[in-house]
């Protein structure tokens, strides 16, 4: 996590009262870091800038005593308007990649049996988003993401983006799949 992003988001009341709550920790926003085999560099380098995602942190809710997955996970992101479709407002093609992203956080932060995140040997089987309003930028929003089942290999997890009031503007269904590990 960049210090900068967490005094960035401190700086705003309504995001600094998310950073406040115990039951979030903060994790690192680990497709923002520049990784040499190219993998995340949409994120980590292209939609890094003072135009497209300013900053960005991410947290995850504690598990519940005893529990070993992490079952939600939350993204706060300042969007600016180099990622627009129409004016003001946030590309749908950038939402669903928004979104879709944080679901990959979610499942970095979990890990296989072997101790490895999820993340290296899953991928995003289907994704059917919502769009409810426009994202307008530029804007800081909260995307949040909850893992609502698991069943063997498949993993469905829902994601929404909400502005500083709340107010869902998208949401989103998804379906990964973990590749067993002789195909990889």
């Amino acid at each position: 996590m960049e210090q900068t992003d967490l005094n960035f988001f401190n700086s705003i009341p309504w995001c600094a009262d998310l950073l406040q709550d115990r039951d979030y920790i903060i994790t690192p926003t680990f497709s923002r870091e520049y990784k040499r085999s190219t993998e995340d560099s949409l994120f980590a380098e292209t939609l890094k800038t003072p135009n497209t995602i300013q900053a960005a942190l991410s947290l995850y809710r504690r598990p519940d005593n005893g529990a070993k997955a992490i079952t939600e996970a939350r993204m706060l992101l300042s969007l600016g308007s180099g990622m627009n479709g129409s004016p003001h407002a946030l590309h749908g093609g950038l939402i669903a990649a928004v979104i879709d992203d944080a679901m990959g956080l979610l499942l970095t932060l979990n890990k296989d049996a072997d101790g490895n995140p999820l993340t290296l040997s899953t991928v995003t089987a289907g994704l059917d988003v919502q769009y409810l309003k426009m994202v307008r930028t530029p804007q800081v929003v909260l995307v949040v993401v909850q893992l609502s089942e698991r069943k063997g290999r498949k993993f469905y997890i829902n994601g929404r983006i909400e502005d500083k009031q709340g107010v869902v503007l998208a949401r989103a269904e998804s379906l990964w799949i973990q590749i067993r590990t002789s195909k990889l």
